[in-house]
């Protein structure tokens, strides 16, 4: 079962509710529903065989569990600080699972391992594995974990939250004025969703979106860049609203994902505005921590250098966690190349302010922000190094950024 992609999913999400609307009202309302919510819609998503082997085949169930006991046993281990190395290892393990599911085909063609949305649980596993080894968690209980880890409306593709956040508010029992209040905080985020996804991007995919995918040229290629980019987000911004609206009616208020993005002026406001959660996970697990490595061992003479590098490590991994497509990779350094040049452009701006004090410079921000930012997603898309001859990407599973695991 694909998350919010069918009216099945929505009515039992509804069937769902009932019970916990009595309970609310009640205030009642507290973790055990989201305990048992999540374990039903578990069970019912992740049934799908995969072929581990040549004559092997298991449920994602199978192994959404074995990845679940992996980062709960690295945690115990980074805990109790028995892991040689202490932090340099279990990083590297957490990620383990991913880099399994990820070559795995490649390797043994055929084969899967891993489950839809691995990319996005690991990164929360990964957050936990911090948050202990920074010594700023000690503590961290079996159910607290797991279900952080595997939240059913937000595994499959996010937003990526955080630990600490969520284990504060998940076992809160709610008021019945709080219930009503999430409730109804809930409703226009989801016909946020249903208009996002399913009609402002459905009528993109359906008439506009194929149609300019085979058009011939350059004014072609502009064409599917600018189209693709408007479906790319009304989709993936209709799941994120879909995702962060049922999270509230479980009393969960998941971080958002997009902030009017097209509206930036720039590739660092960018960031801060586009899948907002996982740009600030690279940004706080990934680019901040180079960039303290870096200063207090002196690897640098210039304090600019570490972080220029610090982009294109930060994006370059981005790249990689979409996909083992060398565009993906592309993708990332092409953003890490904006964002090193908009640091130098900065540091030029403030040398010679009165040269941007005419408000029409706004609108050029604008306008070069916006077009930067569409070439990137048509380098993102693979478009631009594909024939006629040759498979079509499926769109959706690059939204779900799940391109290697999720083959439709």
């Amino acid at each position: 079962m694909t998350p919010y992609s069918n009216i099945d999913y929505f009515l039992l999400i509804l069937l769902l509710l009932v019970p916990m609307m009595v309970a609310g009202w009640r205030g009642r309302a507290d973790g055990k529903w989201i305990v048992g919510a999540t374990l039903l819609m578990l069970a019912l998503q992740y049934t799908t065989l995969m072929q581990v082997t040549r004559h092997l085949h298991w449920p994602e169930l199978v192994a959404l569990v074995i990845f679940g006991l992996w980062q709960w046993g690295l945690l115990r281990l980074a805990l109790a600080k028995k892991l040689p190395g202490g932090s340099r290892l279990v990083i590297p393990l957490g990620l383990l699972p991913l880099v399994v599911a990820k070559f795995l085909p490649d390797i043994a063609p055929g084969s899967q391992f891993g489950f839809a949305g691995i990319s996005y649980v690991t990164f929360r596993a990964l957050d936990v594995l911090w948050a202990v080894t920074d010594g700023v968690v000690t503590e961290v209980a079996f159910l607290d974990f797991g279900v952080f880890l595997f939240f059913f409306p937000t595994i499959s593709a996010g937003p990526i939250d955080r630990f600490r956040r969520f284990k504060g508010e998940w076992r809160q029992r709610r008021s019945a004025q709080k219930f009503w209040e999430d409730l109804d905080a809930g409703i226009p985020l989801l016909m946020r969703g249903l208009l996002y996804k399913f009609v402002i991007g459905t009528l993109i995919e359906r008439h506009l979106l194929e149609q300019t995918r085979g058009a011939p040229g350059i004014l072609g290629a502009v064409e599917y860049a600018y189209v693709y980019s408007a479906y790319l987000f009304f989709d993936f911004a209709g799941y994120s609203a879909f995702a962060i609206g049922v999270s509230r009616w479980f009393g969960i208020s998941t971080p958002a994902n997009f902030n009017l993005p097209w509206a930036a002026q720039n590739i660092r406001e960018f960031w801060n505005r586009w899948h907002m959660s996982l740009s600030f996970w690279f940004r706080d697990h990934v680019y901040s921590r180079f960039l303290l490595s870096a200063v207090k061992g002196r690897w640098f003479k210039k304090r600019e250098t570490a972080a220029t590098l610090g982009y294109y490590v930060s994006f370059g991994l981005m790249g990689l966690w979409h996909g083992l497509t060398w565009y993906y990779i592309l993708y990332g350094f092409y953003h890490a190349t904006l964002m090193a040049g908009y640091d130098v452009f900065t540091r030029w701006k403030k040398r010679n302010p009165t040269r941007f004090s005419n408000p029409a410079w706004k609108w050029a921000a604008h306008f070069i922000t916006l077009h930067a930012v569409v070439f990137g997603l048509w380098l993102f898309s693979g478009h631009a190094w594909q024939h006629s001859s040759q498979p079509k990407p499926d769109v959706e599973e690059q939204i779900l950024e799940e391109p290697d695991n999720n083959q439709k």
